[in-house]
Formats: structure tokens, sequence, C-alpha cells
């Protein structure tokens, strides 16, 4: 694509200006959109978007512009892609990379995924002639249909912390600063055939400072009871700083698939490592359960079986978000109904469905407003997969109810295959296939086979291989004894 070169004045003038600009494609050629260059022939303005247009099989090709460093910032942008996407077919946009050409071996930043074998958006960072390695591992299967409407929203703030957002659901958290100085944004394209050109849209490009006061704060939904007589949502703050919760707010996904009107938590303040519950019936709530630093706040009712919440700065940033459902409970309770979902780590990703569990029978079924029953620490052995326990019953009392299997690794890069198999050999779970990881974190087993029934007691063998880009294979077997259950 030949585009007029923009001025060296013009140049400068952006970067001064920490290059904050807005993008809407409302010019009629891209020949008039100066700010943009890229793959020749590849790109066309129609009915207000950027459109690809390019026919070439086996094909990689982008569009960029300047845009600003990593530090502090914020990028937006809205896209169609009309297909399924796969691992022959997906979207990448760079943010702050160091090179206009989105295609140099010698690039390096960050970048969004959007598609691959798993169908999902995730953050990676890009560097030299390497694997890229993954920073947020995104939702599987978001992008597996026809038509894929999205809205992305990454957050960089003043100690790069990353936060990725796709239609207001928070993907995940990281830290990264390998790169600070990058100032280039764009789109890349893979397409395997001719079939997928034209069915690429992208609007509505924002990118600028982000906002301080939203993004300092590090708090977390960390329990939700949604389906029970009296309701409530817990938030925990894991960060080091007091959080004023006079500038968070509540919002709830509608069947029709809005959201209600922002409700302001009541005033007050959370400490770093504190607690507090928020219910529309304190009373009914501490008659119920064990609960300390309970607020009242006019929360509307939780849809049951399934939903989605969201906790907002005053800006209307999203801070954290939740899409839970049923599936997420014990696999033994027969009724959830005055059960809560607790959060297993809290600086685990919030849209892990392996990271969370229902409360403990001992305690009630639900602890608003102190320590979930159900909590889990991660190990820090680099090099190791290893069980944080050689033993454990699902029997929901509270005390090693899931196994976890910990993994600390040396370098990015490794792709893992994670099995349970019984005494006599025979495949029982398959925990992970093929699953790019980042570097470190965990899985969980809740004692369930791949037909969502409840193992028998005995001796079981956690087989692990991890694999790396550059060849370097490590296996695992390690065995597991899934206790007697007990009666409840």
């Amino acid at each position: 694509m030949r585009f007029p070169i923009v001025c060296v004045c013009m140049l400068l003038h952006a970067l001064s200006t920490h290059a904050q600009f807005e993008e809407y494609f409302n010019y009629q050629d891209l020949k008039d959109a100066t700010r943009w260059r890229g793959t020749d022939s590849a790109w066309i303005i129609q009915n207000g978007q950027l459109k690809s247009s390019f026919g070439q099989i086996n094909s990689n090709f982008y569009i960029s512009t300047i845009a600003s460093p990593p530090f502090n910032n914020i990028w937006q942008w809205s896209m169609q892609l009309n297909f399924n996407t796969s691992s022959l077919n997906y979207v990448d946009v760079y943010l702050g990379a160091n090179k206009n050409n989105l295609l140099d071996s010698l690039l390096c930043g960050y970048f969004v995924r959007t598609g691959n074998t798993k169908d999902e958006v995730c953050l990676y960072r890009k560097d030299p002639h390497a694997t890229p390695r993954l920073l947020i591992d995104g939702r599987d299967g978001i992008t597996d249909h026809t038509t894929n409407i999205l809205s992305v929203k990454v957050t960089c703030n003043d100690h790069f912390k990353w936060t990725l957002q796709v239609n207001d659901v928070v993907e995940g958290t990281a830290t990264d600063s390998t790169y600070a100085s990058g100032s280039i944004m764009g789109f890349v394209v893979r397409q395997s055939t001719a079939s997928f050109a034209g069915k690429h849209f992208f609007d509505n490009v924002i990118v600028g400072n982000a906002h301080t006061d939203t993004e300092m704060i590090r708090v977390v939904i960390n329990e939700i009871l949604y389906d029970g007589a009296v309701e409530f949502i817990e938030l925990y703050n894991n960060g080091i700083s007091t959080v004023s919760l006079s500038q968070l707010f509540f919002l709830r996904r509608k069947s029709n698939g809005g959201l209600t009107d922002p409700i302001a938590f009541p005033s007050g303040s959370l400490e770093p490592g504190a607690y507090a519950a928020f219910t529309s019936d304190p009373d009914a709530l501490l008659q119920q359960y064990k609960c300390m630093h309970v607020y009242k706040m006019a929360l509307p009712a939780f849809t049951n079986e399934s939903g989605e919440v969201f906790i907002t700065g005053k800006n209307g940033d999203t801070i954290d978000a939740l899409h839970y459902s049923d599936a997420m409970h014990f696999p033994l309770a027969q009724n959830t109904k005055g059960v809560s979902l607790e959060r297993l780590n809290a600086d685990a990703p919030s849209q892990q469905i392996s990271n969370w569990h229902s409360a403990s029978s001992t305690v009630g079924f639900a602890t608003p407003g102190i320590a979930n029953s159900q909590q889990l620490g991660i190990v820090d052995l680099p090099g190791k997969l290893t069980l944080s326990s050689e033993v454990f019953s699902p029997d929901n009392d509270g005390m090693e109810d899931v196994a976890v299997i910990n993994y600390a690794l040396p370098a990015p890069g490794y792709v893992a295959d994670i099995s349970i198999y019984n005494a006599a050999g025979r495949l029982v779970k398959t925990i992970c296939n093929h699953f790019l990881l980042p570097p470190k974190g965990f899985f969980t087993w809740d004692g369930t086979d791949e037909v969502h029934n409840i193992a028998p007691t005995g001796i079981y063998i956690v087989f692990a291989s991890l694999i790396h880009s550059e060849g370097d294979v490590q296996r695992w077997k390690l065995p597991l004894v899934l206790a007697k259950q007990k009666n409840t």
C-alpha cells in the first residue's frame, strides 16, 4: 500500500504528545489515511470500517501506525471476523511494537491474538526470532462462531500491569516491562485461503493515556452467592493500597445481553488483604451464615444457573468481571441453592473455571466478609511440576477438596499435556492437551472423570509432558490418592 509519506514535523509532534489518537475510518479512500501504512492492496475503507481485501492464499498482511509506548496506556478497538477462527486464520493486533513493518523478523513488542487453535483472545510478548510468550490466556471458544463481533481493550498501567478485556469481560492480567519504548500499533491478518478475503473488519480505534486512579485499584471478586434466599457478592483487596469503595460500581449482564445501570458501592474503605461482602439484606445474611464486614447495598437479583457480573471504576473501566455458572460448583452437589462460589486464588484469573469451587459444608456453604473456606497457594519451584498434596478427598469439607498440580518453569514457550490415569492404566481425565503455558500457574482435578462422575477411591497417576519450542522435553509421573469420601 503506497500512502503519502507523513512529514517529519508531524511525526515528531505525534511522538511528543504521546501519540494519542482516535480512528473511525470516516474517509472515502484509504489513500487519504496518511496515518496508516502497510501491505499493498490489502485494505479498503467500506461503510466507515477498515476491511481486508487480499486474496492471496497462505498469506500474512498488515497495516500499522504510530501510536504510543506501552507505559500507562490504553488501546481500544472493535472488530468483526466473519469466520470461525483457527490456527491458520487469526488476527494479531500489535501494541507498542518497535517497527512499522509488522512482518519484520526482528519485530518486538506486545500483541493480542484473536483466534488460533483454541478460538480465544490472548495477550503475547513478541521477541525477535523466538516463539511468542503468552502473558494472558483468554477464555477458550469465544471466537468459534461464523460471525464474531468483539470489543477489545488493553490497559498497561504505570507499573506495567497489563489487563485484557473482551466485550467488557476481563480475560486476565499480567506484569511485563520487557519493552517500554515501542510506539507502533497495527493489525496483522493470517489467512489460509482466498475465501477468507474481505471477512476482517476493524473500527473505533482509540489510543491514549490510562486512568491512573482506576488502574491503581487491585480489587477482585472473591465470592458470590447468586442462588439463595439472600444473595451477596464479596470483594477482596489483593493490592498494596487502601481502596475507597466509593470509587467502585456494580453492574450485571441482563438476559437481553445489555448491562444494568451502575450501582455505587457504599462509602467506606477496603484495606489491603481485607474482605467485604455486599447484600441487600445484611440481617438475613448474618442469621444464615457466619460472616463479618457486611454492607447493605441495593444489589439487583442475580440470574440463576449462569450470569455475568462486573466491578468498574468511576470512569467506567472494568476492574474485575466474573462469568459464573452452576458447572463451577462441586460436582457431587445435588442442590447448590444457598451455596456460594469461592475464589481459590486471588492472583489467578477470574475467568479460570478451575479457580472457583463451592464453599465448604463445614462453614455452612458460604463465608461472606471473611477468608474463603476453599483457598489455594501456588508454589514457586522453578523448573518443577508438583502436587500440592498426594492425597485429596473431593467431599467439599474445605480440606483437600481438589488435587492441585502446580508448575513453575524456567522459561516461556512450554506446551503441556496432562492426564490422569487409574492404577490399571486406563485414562480417567484429560486435564489439558497441547496447552501453551504461562511461566507459572496451576491446574486442578476435582475427582471427576470425562463424563463428570466422581472417580472411585484409589490410586491414580498424573502423567505430564512439557515440551519447549526449542526441543526440551520434561516428563513427570506423580502418584495421587483419591481418598474415601466422607458421608455428608
